[in-house]
């Protein structure tokens, strides 16, 4: 029987919070009460929409996405999360997003929570997200910068020393991560060079750049230096022209 993500009214922003203290030793609140909250506020029509939910993790956003009435194709690059997707009913494969395995201009759209952080090459995604995107589709993109308070996931907050000092001073402390990383399944990522990517891009007319937690706080993107850290979780929205 397939998992469900439906809760009776979208957690706000101290809620998740309080949910993501527990994150690893009980994901399912917090990733169900964020699926929740970011599918209650898309700014697109989902219903009917042909969409890629890419880096889909053991499946938490593809479900929101198909209550919300869309038709989802699910890939990551993990088969132990494509198989926990699995259990939940949601059917994932196998498929790295730097060569997807889609045709051209297929989808209406690109859902793409925290993956960019998880690749080596951030613009061969992008690439790779408009070649998918039929012209007026739409892409969705949000990834968690290196400098923001979770951007080390494993070695936080070490990582604030730098992407080459901080790992070397946690392995010399705690010993090697159990996973994430650096440089062999996490990157370094930088608010300001992706979004300069992006809307250098003629393929892509850019709708929104925002924190993902605090919309209204959009000024926080014009401040170099401190956007790396404050932005924490950065979304860039996009159609395809």
């Amino acid at each position: 029987m397939a998992a469900t993500n439906a809760e009776q009214k979208p957690p706000n922003a101290v809620e998740i919070l309080r949910r993501f203290r527990h994150e690893k030793t009980d994901p399912a609140p917090f990733y169900v009460g964020l699926a929740a909250r970011t599918i209650a506020s898309f700014p697109y029509d989902l219903n009917g929409a042909r969409l890629l939910d890419l880096g889909c993790g053991p499946g938490w956003y593809s479900l929101a996405l198909t209550e919300a009435g869309a038709d989802v194709v699910s890939l990551d690059l993990g088969a132990a999360d494509v198989r926990e997707a699995g259990e939940k009913g949601v059917a994932a494969m196998v498929g790295d997003g730097m060569r997807l395995p889609l045709p051209d201009q297929c989808l209406d759209g690109v859902f793409c929570s925290n993956l960019l952080e998880h690749v080596p090459d951030t613009g061969a995604v992008i690439d790779e997200i408009a070649r998918v995107l039929r012209p007026g589709g739409w892409a969705w993109i949000s990834w968690t910068p290196w400098y923001s308070p979770w951007g080390g996931h494993e070695i936080v907050p070490l990582h604030f020393l730098g992407p080459k000092l901080g790992p070397k001073a946690w392995e010399r402390f705690f010993g090697t991560p159990p996973k994430n990383v650096p440089f062999d399944g996490l990157w370094p990522t930088y608010v300001g060079k992706i979004t300069t990517a992006v809307r250098a891009d003629s393929r892509f007319e850019v709708r929104s750049i925002h924190p993902r937690y605090y919309p209204p706080l959009k000024w926080i993107l014009s401040v170099p230096g401190a956007r790396e850290v404050l932005t924490w979780n950065c979304v860039i929205d996009v159609v395809r022209r």
